[in-house]
């Protein structure tokens, strides 16, 4: 218990400096169905390469998971946030929330719906709104490895930091694929998410996305955690390259 207050308030005390954008919530604890609660608080350090700029961040994340007592709605709240310091000496503040319903019919089918509001000066992004809605289908669903993937709509609306600021309201499909595999008796666990998200009525305006994390247990509770993320936006703002990634590695708190 001590354990457990003290690095909350330690994650409360570093995220004032930074959250991180790279989120597990495919790891085999948030996915569990037996579990009514579940979280995670992580601390991480990370090198980005974006937009031609060289960054250092240090970054928290925080996420709750509840069920019901049913245990077929899931309700998921995500938050994070982060500063950055560029090669020019300039900080930057970026931030993220997301909240997510999930229905579960059976074993493989689920529906989901999902708001989201993020904010990416670096990436010109003064704040994007998210609203979507679709199905989840699990393809393989093995106690060590699982293989889901999701097809939802989702609506966009986004003021952008340009030179002449831009607003961009925008109808996009949301397809992901999702992969988890646990070795080594839960000690070590592979996590990666792809998403493609093209405009409906033009698709050659996409978004490709890929987060993959690799988990390496400590504790029944800590985890050291590397991971990396890749962003490919083909219509980004004017100024932002198309292509993007950053890496980082750190702690993270499950309970």
């Amino acid at each position: 218990m001590k354990l457990h207050l003290l690095l909350v308030f330690l994650s409360l005390y570093i995220s004032q400096v930074a959250f991180p954008q790279l989120v597990n919530v495919e790891s085999k604890r948030m996915q569990d169905d037996t579990s009514a609660f579940a979280g995670t608080v992580a601390s991480a350090f990370s090198y980005q390469q974006n937009n031609e700029a060289t960054l250092l961040q240090t970054n928290n994340s925080l996420t709750m998971q509840a069920r019901s007592k049913s245990r077929k709605s899931v309700f998921l709240l995500l938050a994070n946030y982060d500063l950055k310091k560029t090669n020019a000496g300039n900080f930057s503040n970026a931030g993220f929330v997301h909240f997510r319903y999930t229905r579960h019919f059976n074993k493989y089918i689920r529906w989901e719906g999902f708001v989201q509001y993020q904010s990416n000066p670096v990436l010109l992004m003064d704040n994007r709104a998210l609203i979507g809605t679709g199905p989840r289908v699990k393809i393989f669903n093995k106690s060590n490895v699982n293989l889901s993937l999701g097809a939802l709509y989702m609506y966009e609306l986004e003021n952008t930091l340009e030179d002449i600021p831009q607003q961009y309201s925008d109808h996009r499909l949301s397809t992901y694929l999702a992969f988890n595999y646990v070795i080594l008796d839960d000690k070590i666990e592979i996590t990666t998410i792809t998403y493609y998200q093209p405009l409906l009525n033009d698709f050659s305006d996409l978004r490709i996305t890929n987060q993959t994390s690799i988990s390496l247990g400590l504790t029944d509770n800590l985890d050291f955690e590397v991971g990396i993320k890749y962003l490919y936006d083909a219509n980004p703002p004017v100024g932002v390259i198309s292509n993007s990634f950053s890496t980082q590695m750190g702690l993270k708190f499950s309970f």
